[in-house]
């Protein structure tokens, strides 16, 4: 993570993971901000429903479980490239948030445009540590926002953004313990198996099944690879 920058006013940084080594911790990010049953919905449970449908079913099936592990591979490998780099502008007295997610270079999408995020509509916050790199899911009063959740926080700046939110009445969780680590990459090893270990090796017995799969492996490998290391 990178560098930060402090006024009275207002806490700027700019932070990342970027690279391939990043990619697993910017994934089991990604996991963080979804929903418990979501999360365990989407991911947990319709690939085991679609993967015993494809053992009774045969090809019919189990090309549809690729098809969905495509679907789902694309997802979190593109929601996750928000990690790669962000840029975060915190103003105390207005009490707003503006954010910046600058995506991979190359990337099936963009960003880079500024959205500013109100606190006062924020209800929590809940910090998490992975490793060296922390990050801060935002819980907001109303069930479903079009507003951003998830910001890298560098050490440097954690303390004054936590003072900034518990000024403009956000509460704050306890940091992550060993066992919410855990948890984390639990749902990580989880989508590495359903949507990456299962799917290649059900190639080598339903090949024909797999090739929706197979195509997209190939695509975003291109993608993640020129990103560097």
């Amino acid at each position: 993570m990178s560098d930060s920058d402090e006024n009275e006013a207002a806490v700027t940084w700019t932070a990342e993971v970027s690279g391939l080594r990043g990619l697993p911790t910017r994934v089991a990010f990604n996991g963080v901000d979804f929903g418990r049953v979501l999360w365990w919905s989407l991911f947990a449970v319709v690939p085991v429903a679609l993967l015993i449908v494809g053992v009774f079913v045969g090809d019919r099936g189990l090309f549809s479980y690729s098809v969905y592990a495509v679907v789902m591979l694309t997802a979190t490998l593109q929601f996750s490239e928000r990690f790669i780099r962000m840029s975060v502008a915190v103003d105390d007295d207005a009490g707003e948030l503006e954010s910046t997610y600058h995506m991979g270079d190359p990337s099936l999408f963009r960003s880079d445009e500024d959205v500013t995020t109100s606190l006062s509509d924020v209800d929590s916050a809940r910090f998490v540590t992975l490793g060296d790199r922390t990050a801060a899911r935002l819980y907001y009063e109303k069930s479903f926002v079009n507003e951003p959740s998830m910001f890298l926080v560098p050490d440097g700046v954690k303390a004054r953004f936590r003072e900034v939110l518990r000024r403009h009445d956000v509460s704050i969780s306890a940091d992550s313990t060993p066992k919410s680590v855990d948890w984390v990459w639990v749902r990580f090893a989880v989508t590495a198996l359903f949507f990456g270990a299962i799917p290649l090796r059900t190639v080598f017995v339903w090949p024909a099944s797999s090739v929706p799969f197979l195509l997209a492996v190939f695509g975003h490998a291109a993608f993640v690879l020129r990103q560097g290391w």
